[in-house]
């Protein structure tokens, strides 16, 4: 054999050897990916079936009323004992109208744990809902910090707070709603914000500077609403802002005042 045919049938080998490792790494890409975007789509599924099963605990309320067609207005309360026995670390639900956030609020001994587990304890990478593991359960701070993961552009606990940051739906959803074991709240909106982490909204404590710290507020916010705050608390509603990544430390907040109502509450409200 020639010396020529012996170097061809060599660069042959290596590149038939190079085409076949080439073509696995191609292929653990490939299974890689897939795995990833199961991984996902599984996640989200289980989020879907937990949500579809949440509202066996809010009990609808048939309310007589000559004013409507129906001559009724569905109205709704929360089955505490129904949530409380599935997770005593349930301490609220929170609903945003017009944004699809309907959800219990749960708290942990830190903020880690339901970073990644949903209210019934399971596993899931996009989390519950949960307040501030060091603030008061019963909403006594002067500003009460409950956190949600935004996943995607569907799907997500607060992913859908982003709405706010269209002036006219902003100003059209004038509250949220905050319920509890002991009282229910409606959440007059006082402040949209995007920015960093350490801005007012996050301040808990106001120390007896509620002025100054309510000015900064609204001095940080992409957009506010004017009411009498004196002697008000808050609730701040945050999340990450995906226009930045992951990682970073860009925000999207809703900051409501709370008010106390004892009136019921139309089961339209929570959509």
């Amino acid at each position: 054999m020639s010396k020529n045919s012996k170097s061809k049938k060599s660069k042959t080998s290596v590149s038939v050897i190079i085409f076949r490792v080439l073509a696995l790494v191609a292929l653990v890409v490939f299974l890689f990916a897939g795995w990833k975007l199961y991984g996902v789509w599984s996640e989200g599924h289980q989020l879907e079936k937990e949500t579809e099963e949440l509202a066996q605990y809010l009990t609808p309320q048939p309310i007589e009323d000559q004013t409507t067609e129906t001559n009724h207005i569905d109205y709704f309360s929360v089955d505490w004992a129904g949530l409380k026995a599935a997770n005593p670390n349930v301490v609220a639900w929170v609903i945003v109208p017009g944004t699809g956030i309907s959800y219990p609020v749960v708290q942990g001994t830190d903020n880690n744990y339901y970073l990644t587990h949903t209210y019934t304890g399971a596993y899931n990478s996009w989390g519950s809902i949960f307040l501030d593991a060091a603030a008061n359960p019963n909403f006594l701070d002067d500003n009460s910090l409950i956190y949600g993961h935004s996943v995607s552009d569907v799907g997500g606990m607060f992913t859908s707070l982003k709405n706010f940051s269209d002036q006219s739906f902003f100003d059209s959803h004038p509250y949220f709603w905050l319920l509890t074991p002991d009282q229910n709240y409606r959440c007059n909106v006082i402040a949209y914000y995007q920015g960093s982490d350490d801005a007012a909204v996050y301040l808990t404590d106001y120390a007896g500077q509620q002025d100054q710290v309510l000015a900064d507020v609204y001095h940080q916010a992409l957009y506010t609403r004017d009411m009498d705050l004196i002697n008000r608390n808050f609730v701040t509603l945050s999340t990450c802002n995906l226009d930045y990544g992951f990682s970073s430390n860009q925000r999207i907040v809703l900051m409501g005042a709370l008010q106390e109502w004892n009136e019921l509450i139309p089961q339209s409200e929570a959509s």
